[in-house]
């Protein structure tokens, strides 16, 4: 397949990790046999760097033109430095909104670039997994420091009790914020110009790179905004079905079976 594309942007969660959370092998090779190409490689993630730093090492993704899309688009950061180049965050302000429209069977996660938060008495379940997956421990949040930042918050609890919580409260959240829901017992909650295509596109900007030069990989409500605004998309056979329907490419393999190298090698490796 024949194309011009200068920078690849890849979702990891369902996409180029597998179920046990690991880059396999052969997503290593192909990935670094595009950075050879002179293809430029993001990550695309809703994890904070803290949350998927081991990665980077995997991918050797650490010269001077690496960067990833972190917090769901709400940081834009450097991988050899891990400084930001472009951040779009919430504040305490936001955070005590949320905590006053909560019930008590719904709890309040905060995402920083190094720190997970919470200041529920006991974690639930849902944030606890996420800390488990993130490899970051949750720390006590310091709801007197109102210089305290707040990159993103996620709203945890079984899935009946956030369906309600989102048909109450969601139209009007959006009127203020982004929000999206990848699994049913996380509604995530951002700076109105955190997403990941908004990300994508100041990205793009920033490198000098045309948007119809891209490529972008995902699989799940929180790749849409991307996936929709690339000049080439595609995702892993365990898509959403929803998310195949609006890519170019759909792979024959899932996240488990290499998908993220077979769509990289059509396009870009056989002739």
């Amino acid at each position: 397949m024949n194309n011009n594309i200068k920078l690849v942007a890849i979702d990891l969660d369902g996409t180029l990790l597998n179920s046990d959370k690991k880059v396999s092998r052969k997503n290593i090779e192909t990935i670094r046999k595009l950075r050879e190409k002179n293809v430029l490689v993001t990550i695309a993630t809703g994890r904070p760097v803290a949350g998927f730093s081991w990665i980077l090492d995997d991918l050797s993704l650490f010269a001077d033109d690496d960067y990833s899309i972190t917090n769901t688009g709400s940081l834009i950061i450097k991988n050899k430095d891990k400084s930001d180049i472009s951040k779009e965050v919430l504040s305490m302000d936001d955070y005590f909104k949320l905590k006053n429209i909560i019930n008590e069977n719904l709890q309040i996660g905060i995402y920083n670039k190094y720190n997970l938060y919470s200041n529920s008495k006991k974690i639930n379940k849902h944030f606890a997994f996420e800390s488990e997956i993130l490899k970051m421990p949750i720390e006590k949040f310091d709801e007197s420091n109102k210089n305290q930042s707040v990159d993103r918050i996620s709203i945890t609890g079984d899935g009946e009790i956030l369906d309600h919580f989102e048909k109450t409260y969601n139209e009007e959240l959006l009127k203020t914020y982004q929000t999206v829901r990848n699994v049913p017992e996380v509604f995530e909650v951002l700076n109105k110009k955190a997403d990941k295509g908004q990300a994508l596109k100041r990205l793009c900007s920033y490198l000098n790179i045309d948007l119809k030069d891209t490529l972008t990989i995902g699989d799940s409500n929180n790749d849409k905004t991307m996936l929709s605004i690339s000049g080439l998309s595609a995702t892993c056979n365990n898509g959403r079905e929803s998310v195949k329907e609006m890519v170019d490419v759909v792979s024959d393999y899932s996240n488990d079976q290499d998908g993220v190298s077979d769509i990289l090698e059509k396009i870009f490796f056989e002739k």
